[in-house]
C-alpha cells in the first residue's frame, strides 16, 4: 500500500493553508503511475487515505489547483476527470441529501463509467 496522506510531509498548499496539496498530489501521482488503468481504485485509495477531518472535495480542489500551477508531472486524463467530479461534491452539497432516500435519483455519470444505482 502507498504511504498514508496523514503522515505525508506538509508542503506547499493550494487553496487553503491546512491542505498539503503537494503531498496529496504526490500520493495520487504515485498511485496513477504504479497502477495504470485503474483510475477508480486509485481515486478510492486516495480518498480513503485522507485524514478524517479533510473533506475529499476540498482536497480534490486543492490538488487540481496545485497541478494547474505546477510545471511538473501531471495526473492521467481519466484520473484528473474523476478528481474533478469529486471536487464538485462538497460537504454542504452532500448535506442536502442527508436523511432523504435518493437512491432512485442517482443517474449514470460518464466519468465513472457505470450507474450508481
Amino acid at each position: 500500500m502507498v504511504a498514508d496522506a496523514r503522515s505525508a510531509p506538509s508542503g506547499p498548499t493550494a487553496g487553503s493553508a491546512e491542505i498539503p496539496a503537494a503531498a496529496l498530489f504526490d500520493l495520487l501521482l504515485v498511485l496513477d503511475t504504479h497502477r495504470q488503468d485503474e483510475d477508480r481504485l486509485n481515486l478510492l485509495d486516495w480518498v480513503m487515505s485522507l485524514p478524517d477531518d479533510l473533506d475529499p472535495a476540498r482536497a480534490a480542489r486543492a490538488v487540481l489547483d496545485y497541478q494547474s500551477g505546477s510545471p511538473g508531472p501531471t495526473l492521467s486524463a481519466p484520473l484528473h476527470q474523476l478528481l474533478d467530479v469529486v471536487s464538485q461534491f462538497s460537504l454542504s452539497r452532500l448535506a442536502q441529501f442527508a436523511g432523504e432516500r435518493r437512491r432512485s435519483r442517482f443517474h449514470h455519470h460518464p466519468a465513472f463509467g457505470e450507474s450508481l444505482t
